[in-house]
Order: structure tokens, then C-alpha cells, then sequence
């Protein structure tokens, strides 16, 4: 039993898994959100179908979403109250 080297499939998943936590905890930076599906497509052309990889591709998307929509929603209240100008 040597070394064994890394997948680099598995690095890309667990970017993916990161990525998609990010999106979901920090709402408005729809960023995360699109380099999770990076990630996590890169992952799944690499041949990787884990369970992390299908997570940060599920965690990306309803992060994305949900930023997307906290843009749409948010900015456009506080643009009325006089918030943001």
C-alpha cells in the first residue's frame, strides 16, 4: 500500500459540495451559486456521480434561486423606502 493519489473528480465534488453551502448561507452573492454547477458538472464529466457532487449541484440551484429572487425582491424594496438610491 503506497500513495495513493487524489481523484481530482473528488476535489471538484467537494468544491461543489463548498460552493452550494456557500450559496444557500450567503443569500445575495449569487456567485457561489454558479460556481457550485460549475463544479459540480465538471465533477460529473470527470466521471464522479457521488453523493457530493449531486448535493452542491442541488445546494447551487436553490441557492441561486433564492439569490436571484433576495435581487429581484430586496433591492427593489429598499430602492422604495429610499434605502439605496
Amino acid at each position: 500500500m503506497g500513495y495513493q493519489e487524489p481523484n481530482p473528480s473528488d476535489s471538484k465534488a467537494t468544491l461543489a459540495l463548498v460552493m452550494g453551502i456557500l450559496a444557500l448561507v450567503l443569500n445575495g452573492l449569487i456567485v457561489f451559486g454558479i460556481l457550485g454547477l460549475v463544479f459540480a458538472s465538471q465533477a460529473r464529466k470527470m466521471g464522479n456521480t457521488s453523493g457530493k457532487v449531486t448535493a452542491g449541484f442541488v445546494m447551487s440551484i436553490i441557492g441561486l434561486v433564492f439569490g436571484i429572487l433576495a435581487w429581484f425582491v430586496c433591492v427593489p424594496a429598499l430602492c422604495t423606502i429610499g434605502m439605496l438610491v
